[in-house]
């Protein structure tokens, strides 16, 4: 009986025993694994790029003055701004046009009057305008017009590429042709634009336009030339926009003399 009950003791203890032995026995490490058989990490697709997409605008310059992302009204003010000033620019050389076409009429109206009359002769008189810019560096002459008897008979305008190297020009000769003889009345207009550079370069946004009118009576058998001299009035002190005037000098002269005018002795 007591042999029975030692028994199930010593199984109890040897099972104990088993137990310690299989938690405190070492691990048995990994073999290393070979190189040659390592599979890679997949490495990441690189993103493909449409050829057909627009492409991206650079901008240069500093990240204070860089506008990467403009708002929708900046772009629309920018074209606003733009086709304004090519509007104006496009009124302004038809606007010439016009008056050129007005100016050649006119002109050609006289030429008309004159081989119909035979004003070549005596019984009528020639004028010729002769424009003389003796303004300074800071004023820029952009506009010209020459009206004789409130019609139109000359007109320049920057507008042109033609029209500035003649606006450019310190004298510039204006035939008006053979006219009636009687009293004759010219009026110009002048238009300046300022011409200003380093500090003064607000200058360039100035504008002035001047005019004058002059009145003779034009003889029978003369050539006049009257001379319009664009000039500046005052000293350093006086404003800018009081500085542009306008003065005239008239010459005249025989268109044909009384010798000439007879007819050729015949043999």
């Amino acid at each position: 009986m007591k042999k029975l009950r030692v028994l199930p003791v010593f199984l109890f203890l040897i099972f104990a025993a088993s137990n310690t032995l299989a938690q405190t026995a070492p691990t048995t490490p990994e073999p290393p694994k070979d190189p040659a058989t390592t599979t890679p990490a997949p490495t990441p697709a690189a993103p493909t790029v449409d050829p057909k997409a627009p492409a991206v605008p650079v901008t240069v310059g500093t990240e204070g003055d860089r506008d990467t992302n403009p708002s929708p009204e900046k772009v629309q003010a920018t074209e606003v701004a733009s086709n304004e000033l090519k509007l104006r620019q496009l009124a302004e050389l038809v606007e010439d046009l016009k008056n050129k076409v007005t100016a050649t009429k006119f002109r050609l109206q006289l030429l008309k009057e004159a081989m119909t009359a035979e004003k070549e002769t005596l019984g009528g008189a020639r004028i010729v305008l002769k424009h003389v810019n003796k303004m300074g560096g800071a004023f820029k002459m952009v506009r010209l017009r020459y009206l004789m008897d409130g019609k139109l008979v000359a007109s320049y305008s920057d507008a042109g590429e033609k029209d500035r190297e003649v606006l450019a020009k310190k004298e510039i000769s204006i035939p008006v042709g053979h006219v009636s003889p009687g009293n004759i009345r010219f009026r110009v207009f002048v238009t300046y634009q300022g011409n200003g550079y380093g500090v003064f370069k607000y200058v360039k946004e100035w504008k002035w336009e001047v005019h004058n009118t002059y009145s003779f009576n034009a003889e029978p058998g003369k050539d006049y030339t009257l001379e319009v001299q664009g000039v500046e009035k005052g000293g350093w002190t006086t404003p800018l926009d009081q500085r542009p005037h306008i003065q005239f000098q008239l010459q005249s002269k025989a268109l044909v003399t009384k010798e000439e005018a007879k007819p050729a002795k015949t043999k």
